[in-house]
């Protein structure tokens, strides 16, 4: 962190630029609303320098491949860091650090890790296998293996393409009932996040 804009007697972004070694800036209500991005900003606004995060060498992970959708974006960055998992944009991506994305992620950005990729195969690091979400004909994720994973999710509305899915060690499809056609991509990835965590307080086999 940079800078800390914050209104008078706004003492917690005081305490927090402080803590950070953050230049504080207080400024009035007119200016906040000049620096921040929405109609009825709160204190604080801050400069931050954009982190260069590489893939997390372990774990299990998220990866948002051609998401164009800001709040979807953000949604899954915010979801990620709160099932334990690593983040990873891929190719067609919007950009993560984008001030909706941010919104959206409610914090999730310095929660977990946000790295930016360009091929597949740096997901494998620690050993990972592939898992594509697709609409139909994957296995439900309550049967996902053990063992570290990378969790694609695509488009919302072309979904992975099929060349990535092609790629995937397996892909996996959200059972529904009641005729819908497919998920919002944020929802099924928070349901698949959920069953990678979930692997975790599954007594073992036998």
């Amino acid at each position: 962190m940079e800078r800390v804009f914050a209104l008078p007697g706004d003492t917690a972004s005081a305490q927090a630029a402080h803590r950070c070694g953050a230049d504080l800036v207080v400024v009035d209500e007119r200016g906040l609303k000049r620096l921040a991005t929405t109609e009825h900003p709160r204190s604080p606004a801050a400069v931050i320098l954009v982190p260069a995060t590489p893939v997390a060498p372990a774990g299990d992970l998220m990866a948002a491949w051609g998401v164009g959708d800001p709040g979807n974006l953000g949604t899954l960055i915010r979801t990620a860091a709160a099932f334990g998992l690593g983040f990873v944009v891929g190719p067609g991506t919007a950009d993560a650090w984008a001030p909706k994305v941010l919104r959206s992620a409610a914090g999730g950005h310095f929660r977990t890790g946000v790295a930016a990729v360009d091929a597949l195969e740096a997901l494998r690091a620690g050993g990972r296998r592939l898992v594509a979400t697709v609409p139909r004909g994957g296995s439900p994720p309550m049967g996902l293996p053990p063992g570290p994973l990378a969790i694609l999710v695509g488009d919302e509305a072309r979904g992975l393409p099929e060349e990535v899915a092609g790629a995937c060690d397996l892909a996996v499809t959200i059972p529904m009932r009641g005729g819908t056609e497919s998920l919002n991509a944020a929802v099924a990835g928070a349901i698949v996040a959920y069953e990678v965590a979930r692997r975790a307080e599954r007594p073992a086999a036998g």
